[in-house]
């Protein structure tokens, strides 16, 4: 553009120092020059323009910029604060994962060394002393069959029925124990475990203390918690070696081992209930799984 006003210039200047522009050809020199004139305005015009357009742009990329600053800092901030609660709870996960195996490797430590106890105890019995224990226990088991006999079916032994006659109203020892049972059958295993707990604590020597135990070791049972279970039947058998829950006990840990995939010592179990109380509903069940095995 400047050239051409340049080469305009030089074109009038010329005619004038030689005398040779006629009066068109001024005025044409006069027209071209506004033109020109008018179109280095216009395009200032638009450069004007288009810097004002760039510093807009140049504006928003800015405060785009900031934005993304904004938020990248808040999501750095929402990460750790996630990686941390993150951390916290693989910690406490792995505490539990570690008690869990600590309880589950003094369960079987301890059913361990109630097998050994059962096989020791019957490699030492003598031929004579065995009968003589035998004939006790069934004479005993059927002193008390003739109060209470305990049912039982394929899979589980029968819940219990507590009735009390309406002329003889019930001790407390008696309300107690009833309460936790009925807490039992209603599958409240979680209130009855306490309530069991409690009334064995309380009453040590009641008539319901071997029926509290028992339905202990029912209760975990039922909650598949099996080695558990064998301990508290355990305890059925050696607490309450009188008492008419024995038989069930007994044929109760060969289910459990058999529900820990256990054969062996589920066969030892269930031939010791047959050949103590061969004459119990139990025995002939534990007969009909030995049997099976």
């Amino acid at each position: 553009m400047k050239k051409e006003v340049y080469i305009c210039l030089l074109v009038f200047c010329s005619a004038l120092m030689f005398g040779c522009v006629s009066k068109q050809q001024m005025e044409d020199i006069d027209s071209r020059l506004l033109s020109l004139e008018t179109q280095g305005s216009s395009n200032t015009t638009t450069y004007s323009q288009v810097s004002t357009h760039i510093e807009s742009l140049e504006s928003q990329l800015h405060n785009i910029k900031q934005s993304l600053e904004l938020v990248e800092k808040q999501f750095r901030e929402q990460y750790a604060g996630l990686k941390t609660n993150s951390n916290t709870t693989r910690h406490e996960i792995r505490q539990v994962t570690g008690r869990l195996e600590e309880i589950e490797y003094h369960l079987k430590q301890k059913i361990h060394q109630l097998i050994q106890q059962k096989q020791a105890s019957s490699k030492n019995e003598l031929p004579v002393e065995n009968i003589i224990s035998r004939i006790q226990r069934i004479e005993e088991y059927l002193g008390l069959q003739e109060k209470s006999m305990p049912t039982a079916t394929d899979q589980t032994i029968s819940q219990e029925k507590t009735t009390v006659s309406p002329s003889s109203p019930q001790t407390p020892e008696d309300e107690m124990y009833t309460m936790a049972k009925s807490t039992f059958d209603q599958k409240d295993f979680k209130t009855a475990r306490l309530q069991f707990v409690k009334f064995i604590k309380k009453y040590p020597k009641s008539k319901h203390a071997d029926n509290a135990q028992f339905w202990m070791g029912e209760i975990y049972y039922q909650e598949k918690w099996f080695e558990k279970a064998i301990l508290e039947y355990q305890k059925v058998i050696e607490t309450y070696p009188n008492g008419n829950k024995v038989p069930a006990a007994l044929l109760k840990q060969g289910h459990s081992f058999l529900e820990l995939k256990d054969k062996t010592n589920a066969s030892l179990i269930l031939k010791e209930l047959t050949k103590k109380y061969p004459e119990s509903p139990e025995a002939k069940l534990a007969l009909k799984k030995l049997e099976q095995l």
